[in-house]
């Protein structure tokens, strides 16, 4: 009978370490981050290259197979207290500041301060509120589930993926985009 219930309690160990470990991609100065994306039903691949990363400055390439590449640079007011995305299309060849109130696949310092102490952000104009994923909501990058915030604005309709990373809290995924393209992470070297 010990044998069974200590044969259990290790099972049940294993299964909650495994449960419990989710997998968190290094985000720093040189990571490549590659996403599929789909516009007015065409879909393409867009890859990123955290070209410069500081407190205060972060200089982001971008490159489109067969469409071109250039960069966008966030300043220290967007990365402080931004809050609406930059989905204008790409300038192949140009470097492009954000606006103070725009980011670039990071999400401000505000915003994730609020996503800690609300459950919530706002984001392009709506509230997103953290949800508790179901299967399919799950994120997976390599097989293994990604540590991710989950949030929906009030109708369901545009869901965001968040990676939990406070140095680098970075979209992994944008569904339902009424502003721009669905974004959703394959890679990150």
């Amino acid at each position: 009978m010990k044998k069974i219930v200590l044969g259990l309690s290790l099972l049940v160990a294993v299964i909650s370490s495994q449960a419990q470990e989710k997998y968190v991609p290094a985000i720093k100065q040189g990571t490549k981050l590659g996403y599929s994306a789909g516009i007015n039903g065409q879909n393409f691949t867009v890859s990123f290259s955290i070209d410069s990363m500081t407190a205060d400055y972060v200089k982001l390439g971008w490159n489109v197979d067969g469409y071109g590449s250039g960069t966008w640079v966030m300043r220290n007011k967007s990365l402080e207290s931004g809050t609406r995305g930059y989905w204008g299309q790409p300038s192949p060849g140009a470097t492009e500041d954000m606006a103070d109130d725009q980011t670039v696949l990071l999400f401000s310092k505000a915003q994730w301060q609020s996503l800690q102490k609300e459950n919530k952000i706002t984001f392009d104009q709506q509230t997103f509120t953290v949800k508790k994923p179901g299967e399919q909501q799950q994120l997976k990058l390599d097989g293994k589930l990604v540590d991710a915030y989950y949030l929906e604005n009030p109708n369901g309709s545009t869901k965001l993926w968040i990676l939990n990373n406070a140095a680098s809290p970075v979209l992994l995924k944008i569904e339902g985009n009424t502003l721009g393209a669905d974004l959703a992470i394959s890679s990150v070297e």
